[in-house]
């Protein structure tokens, strides 16, 4: 991703800038279009279906494990994440064309330049840290269920899912604390505003160079990317080895056969369990679906990342093209954003039944308008008998 910030290097005076709006107003104006064109309507839609599937998912499925500890969560942060990402690329330049008293959003306008200038983005990176390492810690808790499915029956639980999570939030927010309490300042001279320290985000310091080049692609991007690869297929790998040993083979729905000779037949009861498993195949596959449509949409990013450190190491500036991908990596998270309220929707009987329903009104609909036509000789005598009731009457 290309910083908004200078680069210094010390060794010889190559100065990058890393600000369009001060440094480059063309391509400043031409991102600012297209955020207008594709990442504004993207995320209104992505924040319309994401409201719309937490109302159709007020009543969750009876799942008691905790897979819909991590969905839920999944499905607030993809939220939480078009929200922020929509205020912190729209703010700066709706206001923009606000900076006097005369104008309407002056007022508003002064508290984003005050407080939230330089923290939005910031609050923007940590929520999507957040996203990346919920689907990554989903996808390993779905092997876990898939590879041990006698220990994770009686392990797996929503109290414990919600202590991973808590654990996880905590650790993501430990790692992004560096960037609020070491790269910006609070100063109350000649008013109360937040600063962002010079010394630590514009010139290519230690900690920079260490935090934002090295810990944080690893941590943002790399691993987590790994991470959800190798567990998808794992998980897939286990979906497969144990196709011909599911409970569907154990003739639940076939209770006048008396020859069953496999050894889990009588262990669970019939159709609680049978509900139990398809509920736990379809979220697998819910869970894997999302994983891989996040590996797909995400893997701009990971060319961002080592273009960034080519970069690095070649000593060169960030052209015109590297804005352009970091902003088509944007418009590609966001678009990921938003499919996952479909699958987190599919997750559930809910769409599965609507659809059923609108087959069967569809071929209803259909059936009735293909009946054949009546002859006239038919029409006439129809007609007669009609007129030769009412006269009777």
């Amino acid at each position: 991703m290309v910083d908004n910030y200078g680069l210094f290097f010390p060794s010889h005076s190559l100065v990058c800038y890393h600000e369009p709006r001060i440094h480059d107003h063309e391509l400043y104006f031409q991102l600012r279009n297209l955020n207008l064109l594709l990442l504004l309507p993207i995320a209104l839609i992505g924040i319309l279906c994401n409201a719309c599937a937490m109302v159709s998912l007020y009543r969750p499925p009876k799942i008691t494990s905790g897979v819909f500890v991590y969905l839920k969560a999944l499905l607030l942060l993809d939220h939480v994440m078009l929200t922020t990402t929509l205020a912190a690329e729209f703010f700066p330049q709706i206001c923009d064309q606000h900076h006097s008293k005369n104008h309407t959003f002056y007022n508003a306008c002064m508290l984003e330049r005050r407080f939230l200038k330089y923290t939005m983005p910031r609050i923007e990176i940590t929520i999507h840290t957040l996203h990346v390492w919920t689907i990554a810690t989903l996808s390993a808790h779905r092997y876990w269920k898939i590879s041990r499915p006698m220990i994770a029956r009686l392990q797996d639980t929503t109290s414990r899912a919600r202590s991973m999570l808590i654990v996880m939030f905590c650790l993501v927010l430990l790692f992004r604390l560096p960037i609020f309490l070491l790269e910006l300042e609070v100063r109350s001279y000649p008013q109360l505003r937040i600063n962002k320290r010079i010394a630590t985000t514009e010139i290519l310091s230690t900690y920079r160079f260490v935090y934002h080049s090295i810990l944080d692609p690893l941590f943002f991007n790399i691993i987590p990317f790994l991470w959800m690869c190798i567990f998808s297929l794992l998980t897939l790998h286990e979906i497969y080895k144990s196709r011909h040993n599911t409970y569907q083979h154990l003739a639940f729905d076939h209770p006048k056969q008396t020859n069953v000779t496999h050894p889990l037949a009588g262990c669970f009861p019939k159709k609680s369990e049978l509900i139990r498993q398809k509920q736990e195949l379809r979220a697998t596959f819910s869970i894997v679906a999302i994983i891989l449509l996040y590996l797909c949409f995400h893997s701009l990013k990971l060319f961002a990342v080592f273009r960034k450190w080519q970069l690095l190491v070649k000593r060169e500036c960030p052209t015109r093209k590297d804005y352009y991908h970091s902003h088509l990596s944007d418009v590609l998270s966001m678009i990921s954003a938003s499919v996952n309220a479909f699958v987190f929707i599919a997750f559930t009987n809910r769409l599965k039944k609507y659809f059923r329903l609108l087959l069967r009104k569809t071929s209803r609909t259909l059936s009735n308008s293909s009946d054949p036509p009546m002859s006239p000789k038919t029409v006439t005598s129809y007609e007669s008998n009609c007129n030769h009731f009412n006269i009777n009457i």
